[in-house]
């Protein structure tokens, strides 16, 4: 992208390859590029750049729009705002392909989930349904109890503590908190939940490679 054009500029110019691109005034405003029409590209910051491709992107209405990492060196303000524009483009019709390494965003936005690793699928589905294929649950309640106590017992994949809030990955939350609730009646604020995107991400992705089958030996 030229450094030297002005952002009005970039995006007369994206809009000029199309038959009928949305109005110059509705691309900047959906972009959040008001104000900043007369400036250089160049001249911008790396988040103000990003929404001026943003807007070349929906320059031509389309109906596929390809995102490619596009909250990268957005302020929490900005990324919101894309967010919200993104489904309300999905809302009207039209199919958004996201990339992104930011499993809150895919979260967020996603109807269905493609994880790739190493070349190749290894979990395709909804959000919720992706998460569920790991099979463990997050336990998080405050409590008394010693983590590397907790971190020992067999029903607990891993245990963090801080600020006295037990946070615990397990397949099994209901054994645990029985077990918790025995060990210190006081436990409270307990919060039981499905796993994330990155749970999913992580146990999908460090699984051991089963070894290939060697071919038969057969000697006379």
């Amino acid at each position: 992208v030229p450094q030297t054009l002005k952002v009005r500029e970039h995006v007369e110019l994206a809009s000029a390859w199309y038959g009928d691109p949305l109005p110059l005034a509705s691309i900047v405003r959906q972009a959040g590029l008001e104000g900043l029409e007369n400036r250089l590209f160049g001249k911008l910051s790396g988040g103000q750049q990003r929404r001026v491709l943003f807007a070349m992107a929906i320059a031509g209405a389309p109906r596929l729009l390809v995102l490619d990492e596009p909250t990268v060196a957005l302020d929490v303000e900005a990324r919101r705002a894309l967010w919200s524009r993104v489904r309300e483009l999905a809302a009207s019709g039209t199919a958004v392909l996201l990339t992104t390494h930011d499993l809150a965003e895919a979260g967020e936005l996603a109807t269905r989930v493609v994880m790739i690793h190493a070349g190749k699928v290894v979990a395709n589905g909804t959000p919720a349904e992706v998460a569920a294929l790991v099979g463990q649950r997050r336990l998080r309640c405050r409590s008394r109890m010693d983590v590397a106590v907790v971190r020992a017992w067999p029903e607990v994949a891993e245990a963090e503590s801080h600020l006295g809030r037990l946070t615990l990955t397990t397949t099994a939350p209901e054994a645990v908190l029985r077990r918790l609730l025995a060990a210190d009646p006081d436990v409270s604020e307990v919060e039981v939940s499905g796993a994330s995107l990155e749970d999913a991400l992580v146990a999908l992705t460090t699984r051991p490679t089963p070894p290939k089958d060697r071919p038969t030996e057969v000697s006379s």
